[in-house]
């Protein structure tokens, strides 16, 4: 174990690094995670094992979410009750016609329930002692979630034709009077067990980057959303308005509330069906219960006079002008309605969220200047300020852009970054239609010429173009350049990159200092082949050779004059020289016992003597005569290898406390030394009265 102190000796191991365990457990403790069974066969007990079923495909992550989100509101999984959880239709293809539900316990009091159920407690008109007896008993649940977590009970799935039937029999068993009448059908409704796992086991992803989340209205509003929206999987999203939909004349601003996104399933299908017709014709939304229409100025949300289960008014009709929306929903014609099918009084907003490089595409020009130049008329960039951008403009600030791998952000309007490639690329595009556009036809007013070409010329210049014909993607092909050298400058640090000057811009002709470390370097090898067949060697730097020296310049003194069993001095650090040999800097420290280091021989691929850091056995044993110190061990690196030299610690210590002119040098094997001053120097440890403190200190 590492650091832990052995018999004779102890391994010195760096502690590890990236431990997130603070952050981790908070995100486990708020989440509820795990496994969702519904019971088949008869629903009641006894009941076995193989009788539950795992949800699966997307129906248990988006329980997971929703209790959690529960939870959190309500104060803890015990407030949850009556709770509406999934409708399993938007989840599942083809959609399942189901409801999950977490129960209320209700007694059975009505004369006209089941003998047997009368004064029992039940949930969906089952016993509770269905879930409580798969909570209490670990076997009753399947072999492989035994043990992960802690069962929960009284969820329950219905049949969304059930659910009125459902009511009735839960109202009528609450009735003592018996005048509620249950239902002429029995609801077809399952049981459903709920394995909360346990914290070890929760957040497999704890450690992966986390998403942001679309943000709510509130945020958008203080500034706070992104500047520019970029999707990675489509090229919108769809959100609707969770919380209150009154009446649109009723509210001047958005009510208590926030977007929340559709499942990316049911956003992948609405956005099939936008392609084909905009939705300006209602759109299933998950084929069972919802629509969607898109609304604009002219044709607003109107199902007045048309079948409705509840009449639908004047009052209801929701218009673009709805606060729930945005000026960047009006402008780019993305405003909807979400409704019932067949009940059209039940509706709500909702909205598409194109990303920036749709609109940017759209060159949809909206009549106000450009807020660069505030000369010409602008087109929309794409970011969620609205900011508009004439062509000269872009392509000025394309150019600057990309002349600049030190600037990353606030590019353009402001509100663009190295992130947002797909919308600066579709600007880029633009900005190349718009250029060719006036080389094939170049402007008719002499000044408006005359700026073009010197436009003409600054590009040449920047691009390193001469008399060629300019490329009809130079900017599309110039920015593709620039992602990947700000790609390459943010992950240089990950790499050994090859030394070879042909590989200078391949990545993928670099080695990652992780896999190097684990193939290379933990087998004793510096060096390494690149796909090419060019040899490269990783030695330590400089600085680091600076550092291990420093640490053993530090401490001159033995730690004991007596190792057991060996009866010798020894100090407690020592580079191990075969790991130096093989181009790693290992530090070892002694914890006790005799020279052998390690203790046995074990804990280290390499066995030295702790004293003349000979190889233990071949080199230096315990019946060795000739054992003597070398003295403070240095290294330093020549002909791309790494060397040790040994300071005389006798005479260095002289040095310290007053009693030399200067500290001895160090002596290398191949008979070269570097002057004792000059070392001192360089590794910054010229103050004597510090170093006598240090070495009076000692190591313990």
């Amino acid at each position: 174990a590492a650091g832990a102190r052995r018999r004779r000796g102890r391994v010195a191991l760096p502690p590890p690094v990236g431990c997130r365990r603070g952050r981790c457990g908070a995100a486990m403790a708020q989440s509820q995670r795990g496994p969702w069974l519904m019971l088949l066969g008869e629903q009641k007990l006894p009941i076995q094992e193989d009788q539950w079923k795992a949800y699966d495909g997307d129906v248990p992550n988006m329980l997971c979410d929703t209790y959690s989100t529960f939870c959190q509101e309500r104060g803890g999984p015990d407030k949850v009750l009556n709770a509406h959880l999934l409708d399993m239709s938007m989840w599942t293809d083809p959609p399942l016609p189901y409801h999950i539900y977490k129960g209320k316990v209700t007694t059975v009091v009505s004369p006209l329930a089941p003998e047997h159920l009368r004064g029992q407690r039940t949930v969906a008109g089952y016993p509770c002692e269905i879930w409580d007896a798969a909570c209490r008993d670990s076997n009753l649940i399947p072999k492989s979630i035994r043990g992960l977590g802690a069962p929960q009970g009284y969820f329950y799935q219905v049949h969304h034709e059930s659910l009125e039937a459902l009511a009735q029999l839960e109202e009528s068993y609450a009735d003592p009077t018996g005048r509620k009448l249950p239902p002429s059908s029995t609801p077809r409704r399952r049981v459903v067990l709920f394995v909360q796992l346990a914290q070890v086991f929760d957040n497999t992803r704890r450690f992966a980057k986390l998403r942001s989340a679309p943000l709510d209205q509130a945020q958008e509003e203080d500034g706070e959303a992104p500047r520019v929206f970029e999707h990675e999987e489509s090229s919108a999203i769809y959100e609707w308005w969770a919380g209150p939909a009154p009446m649109q004349s009723e509210v001047a601003n958005p009510p208590v509330g926030r977007w929340r996104m559709y499942h990316p399933k049911v956003c992948a299908r609405l956005e099939l069906q936008y392609r084909q017709n905009h939705c300006d014709e209602p759109t299933d939304v998950d084929g069972v219960r919802y629509m969607l229409q898109r609304i604009d100025k002219g044709r607003p949300f109107d199902h007045t006079g048309q079948p409705s289960r509840e009449e639908f008014k004047r009052q209801n009709i929701i218009t673009t002008d709805h606060p729930c929306f945005t000026d960047f929903d009006r402008e780019t014609q993305n405003c909807f309605v979400q409704f019932q099918k067949g009940n059209p009084q039940r509706r709500r907003p909702a909205r598409r969220r194109p990303d920036a490089a749709e609109v940017a595409r759209s060159a949809l020009m909206t009549g106000e200047p450009c807020c660069i130049c505030l000369s010409e008329e602008g087109q929309l960039t794409g970011c969620r300020a609205l900011h508009v951008i004439c062509q000269r403009c872009l392509r000025n600030g394309l150019r600057a852009a990309i002349g600049d791998v030190t600037v990353v952000d606030n590019l353009l309007c402001g509100c663009f970054s190295s992130s947002t490639r797909k919308s600066l690329l579709a600007l880029a595009a633009s900005a190349d239609a718009s250029f060719q556009e006036n080389v094939e036809k170049p402007p008719s007013n002499e000044e408006d010429l005359q700026e073009f070409l010197s436009e003409v010329q600054e590009t040449r210049r920047q691009f390193d173009l001469q008399a060629e014909e300019i490329p009809t993607t130079i900017y599309q092909d110039k920015i593709t350049k620039w992602f990947a050298t700000i790609y390459m400058h943010d992950r240089a640090h990950l790499y050994h990159a090859c030394s070879h000057p042909a590989c200078a811009d391949k990545m993928q002709n670099w080695i990652l200092k992780e896999d190097f470390e684990r193939d290379y370097q933990a087998q004793g090898s510096t060096t390494w082949f690149c796909p090419d067949g060019h040899l490269n060697s990783v030695l330590p730097s400089q600085e680091e050779l600076d550092d291990m020296n420093r640490n053993l310049m530090l401490h001159p003194e033995y730690y004991t004059q007596h190792a057991e069993y060996s009866n010798i001095p020894l100090r407690r650090y020592r580079m191990c020289p075969q790991c130096i040999q093989g181009g790693i800097l290992m530090l070892a420290m002694h914890g006790g016992e005799c020279k052998q280091w390690p203790g046995y021989g074990r804990g280290h691929q390499h066995v030295f003597c702790f004293c003349c850091t000979r190889t233990w056995g071949p080199g230096c044993h315990h019946l060795s005569i000739d054992c003597r110190d070398p003295g403070i061990q240095q290294v330093r690196l020549q002909d791309g290898q790494m060397q040790i030299g040994f300071v005389d610690s006798v005479e260095h210590l002289r040095w310290i406390n007053g009693e030399a002119p200067v500290s001895p040098p160090t002596l290398y094997p191949d008979g070269t030394h570097e002057d004792g001053m000059e070392r001192q120097t360089r590794l910054g440890l010229t103050n004597k009265t510090l170093l006598r403190s240090t070495t009076l200190a000692g190591t313990d």
